[in-house]
């Protein structure tokens, strides 16, 4: 009998304590959630425009990219929410966008030049008013020069191309694009030759 007392006695004092114990579970939840968007929310803000910039460089249209580089982050907080690697999280976040991306644009069949650039002139890139009009000219010649050089290379070096401007490795870029180091250099360093080659004359 004195047994079975304690027994209650006990269980009545675990019971009183898990609605403790579930409150600071939920606490401890709540901040990890709390700390994750806030993580996210700075890769956002911080990688939206180069991924965008990076989506377009594909040939995805504007409104497609903004959509894609949605999903991405919300991808981005599954992964991380059920406690996927955060290592390289730059890269893992341009290589979703990158796979959402390519795979839209096969979904979509849409793998020929840009629609949304064609038509645009080149040399309307030069923005800066202050030079004079030989100057104007020149520029508008080397933008049209480095259009055609860049419209020329092929859509794996584009990538490649635009991909080390923003920063990222050799093996970065491997890892986003699926290639191996040396097909990177390769693609590099032909698109490089061929850009040096044809805006030079």
């Amino acid at each position: 009998m004195a047994n079975a007392s304690l027994d209650h006695e006990m269980c009545g004092h675990v019971l009183n304590l898990e609605p403790c114990a579930r409150t600071t579970v939920l606490d401890q939840e709540g901040q990890r959630t709390l700390k994750l968007e806030e993580q996210i929310t700075q890769l956002f803000d911080e990688l939206r425009q180069p991924i965008r910039r990076y989506l377009l460089c594909l040939n995805v249209a504007p409104m497609e990219a903004e959509e894609i580089i949605q999903d991405t982050f919300l991808r981005l907080y599954r992964h991380l929410l059920s406690g996927g690697n955060e290592d390289n999280l730059r890269g893992w976040i341009f290589r979703v966008a990158h796979n959402i991306g390519i795979n839209d644009l096969k979904r979509r069949k849409y793998l020929g030049p840009s629609n949304h650039r064609q038509g645009a002139d080149p040399s309307a890139l030069s923005i800066d008013p202050a030079p004079n009009p030989e100057e104007r000219l020149l520029r508008k010649e080397r933008m049209v020069r480095t259009h055609a050089a860049i419209s020329a290379l092929s859509e794996r070096q584009k990538e490649c191309l635009y991909l080390r401007a923003e920063g990222f490795r050799y093996r970065e870029i491997a890892e986003i694009l699926g290639v191996t180091v040396s097909t990177v250099a390769e693609l590099l360093h032909r698109a490089i030759k061929k850009l040096t080659k044809e805006s030079n004359g």
